[in-house]
């Protein structure tokens, strides 16, 4: 029964000569929302999902930290690594000085065995020191320049309490392309490093690729190391996620806010929409049809109208989206790491451009509805007819 009477409502809507332009405004308002939402939510995905992986490729995945330890005590540990087939790198890690004639810098140096390069160095064949370009031009320093590292937590006491030195040369200079990354990281050889602490020791596992985190802290319950402490890289580094979710989430309310206006015009169109069909509404009234079984087809027609809508804003967005990623030409300037717009689409990103228009949609017109039910009474306008 309900079926002929959505099919009413949607040929008057097409077919009547008096065509309801703000409706089709709003109708084409509600076609963008989802579209807007999901392209916008696609692109900032894709570059901070570059972002995230550039710095992973650099800094793991992942970090076991340790007190200071040889090799041998961490034997346990790694012979698990291996059997879940984890790629991961012992190395150890010192906050310390970098100089270069009358020039200081503070840098981390991660101390890393050279027959076991992380992939981002397996191409490099240094003996001393690799520096990002940033952290290089912080000391005036450059690629076979001999600089110094200095480690204030390393004294000699022979020589008065005087800070551990270690000078290396620069054998390469690398880029990133992660600001936090290349302005104080740098690497060295593992056995100068240790020769600076006096200690034949290292202090972190660093952990690259895909793992599975219940594993990894699997192994530190049952670690007989008790000082052995496991974190993500999102875990570390939870104030830059913190700061990319906040972005993300102040752009989807800016745009849900937006459907809520595109929503302000359905509700104005489809009041206007009622009042235009009251005189058939009526007809259907007197022809036997009850007041509930149309107001019942109505809201039918309004979830439909509504459902149809963000279905096709979804589908613009996804071919949008697909040929962005295909087609895309290079628009962003030379400076900038990713020159073409990333694009990254994902389930919840379509459920969120989905939800929010549908469900911010509906409850207008199902407002703008109940607003018409209540000042509608076909006896009344049956009458007024008549006179």
């Amino acid at each position: 029964m309900n079926l002929p009477f959505v099919k009413y409502f949607f040929g008057y809507l097409i077919h009547a000569k008096t065509r309801q332009k703000l409706l089709f405004i709003a109708i084409f308002g509600l076609v963008i929302s989802p579209f807007a939402l999901l392209v916008l939510q696609s692109t900032m995905g894709g570059l901070q999902g570059k972002l995230i992986g550039r710095s992973k490729e650099v800094l793991g995945s992942g970090v076991l930290s340790f007190n200071e330890r040889e090799t041998g005590e961490l034997k346990e540990v790694t012979d698990k690594l291996q059997s879940l087939g984890v790629q991961y790198y012992p190395e150890l890690e010192l906050e310390l000085l970098i100089k270069y004639r009358q020039y200081y810098a503070p840098m981390i140096v991660h101390g890393i065995a050279l027959n076991g390069l992380p992939e981002f160095l397996k191409d490099k064949d240094f003996k001393d020191l690799i520096l990002p370009r940033p952290l290089a031009l912080k000391i005036n320093a450059t690629t076979g320049d001999l600089v110094r590292l200095m480690s204030p937590a390393h004294l000699d006491g022979f020589l008065g309490d005087v800070p551990r030195m270690s000078s290396q040369y620069i054998d390469y200079m690398i880029s990133s392309e992660v600001p936090e990354v290349d302005d104080f990281h740098g690497w060295s050889h593992l056995l100068k490093i240790q020769s600076l602490v006096g200690k034949k020791v290292v202090n972190k596992i660093r952990i690259f690729g895909q793992f599975d985190e219940d594993d990894l802290r699997s192994i530190v319950s049952q670690s007989s190391i008790k000082d052995l402490e496991f974190k993500t890289w999102e875990e570390i580094h939870s104030t830059l996620v913190w700061a990319l979710g906040l972005e993300t989430t102040v752009m989807i309310f800016l745009f849900s806010v937006m459907t809520l206006l595109v929503s302000l015009a359905i509700t104005s169109g489809l009041l206007i929409f009622f009042s235009k069909i009251k005189g058939d509404l009526a007809s259907f009234w007197i022809m036997g049809t009850s007041e509930k079984n149309v107001f019942q087809s109505s809201k039918i027609f309004l979830v439909v109208m509504t459902f149809f809508c963000v279905l096709a804003g979804l589908g613009l967005g996804v071919l949008f989206l697909y040929l962005l990623d295909y087609f895309g030409p290079n628009v962003m300037p030379d400076v900038f790491v990713d020159r073409r717009i990333p694009v990254k689409i994902t389930t919840q990103g379509l459920l969120v451009s989905f939800t929010i228009p549908f469900c911010i949609s509906y409850f207008f017109a199902w407002l703008s509805l109940n607003a018409f039910k209540k000042d509608v009474n076909y006896i009344t306008y049956i009458r007024s007819i008549g006179n």
